[in-house]
């Protein structure tokens, strides 16, 4: 079940509430996600001239909105409509602002700039220790649950360089190929993400060894991992694109002898 609605204006604003419900007799399993609400704001261009086209780096930035909630239920027949069906729910939003603008270089030569900032709130995250204390002494690995508001932010950047080459080589009229039209793009792109330590801890499992040079083995892991969106990254990336593409074109005289105009 979904209800959308639009507000129109400068900038239009679009909402979905829906709610879905999916429900298996044989293993009595029972999947909810009830409310889902998504929201998204247009693009906006908060330095553009109100007449006119936009010029420049700054006239062309622009940004969006958007907005995805969710509650989303995991259940049995038992539990259905008791307060322990709500015990393992995952609560989440995610809201995402993508920002870019482009510009001319040597009027040629076109550039962009693009960047995406995400804020993700949760309201339960986990905590992982090493007890020593179970299983006899062998000691396991334990993780609590930790209910309450906690979120994380994430960001990338990207840009660009593309320039558009013609070459047009007739032959006249007069022959089956008129002419050649060759279009050559090429392009180069750098892209960085980064990584978000920050929101990784550790605990530190003992290894049994008669060497003492051996030491306990570290683990990380996030306290965002099993959420509803997951744990941010945390390898840093970066890196550059190169791509050209070709495009050829013939001008061909059409068969019909009373077709004027060439393919």
């Amino acid at each position: 079940v979904s209800y959308s609605k639009t507000f129109e204006g400068e900038p239009q604003v679009n909402v979905t509430v829906a709610g879905t419900h999916s429900q298996n007799t044989n293993t009595q399993q029972i999947n909810m996600s009830l409310p889902n609400v998504t929201a998204s704001v247009s693009r906006i261009y908060p330095f553009a001239p109100k007449i006119g086209a936009k010029k420049g780096a700054l006239q062309n930035i622009n940004f969006q909105y958007d907005v995805r909630a969710e509650n989303r239920i995991q259940t049995t027949d038992s539990l259905f409509f008791t307060p322990e069906m709500f015990d393992d729910a995952q609560i989440g939003a995610q809201h995402t602002i993508p920002i870019s603008t482009n510009f001319k270089i040597l009027d040629y030569i076109s550039a962009s700039a693009s960047t995406q900032f995400q804020e993700t709130w949760v309201l339960k995250t986990i905590r992982r220790r090493f007890d020593q204390t179970i299983d006899n002494g062998a000691g396991a690995v334990v993780q609590d649950t930790i209910p309450g508001f906690d979120s994380y932010r994430t960001y990338n950047f990207s840009t660009g360089l593309g320039t558009t080459i013609y070459g047009l080589f007739p032959f006249g009229n007069d022959k089956k190929i008129q002419a050649l039209r060759h279009v050559i793009r090429p392009n180069i792109s750098y892209n960085i993400n980064p990584g978000f330590d920050q929101f990784y801890d550790s605990y530190e499992v003992p290894i049994v060894s008669a060497d003492p040079d051996i030491q306990n083995e570290v683990v990380q892991y996030s306290r965002f991992e099993n959420t509803l969106f997951g744990a941010p990254g945390r390898t840093y990336s970066s890196n550059i694109g190169f791509s050209l593409s070709n495009t050829l074109e013939a001008k061909v005289r059409d068969r019909d002898t009373t077709v004027t105009e060439a393919k």
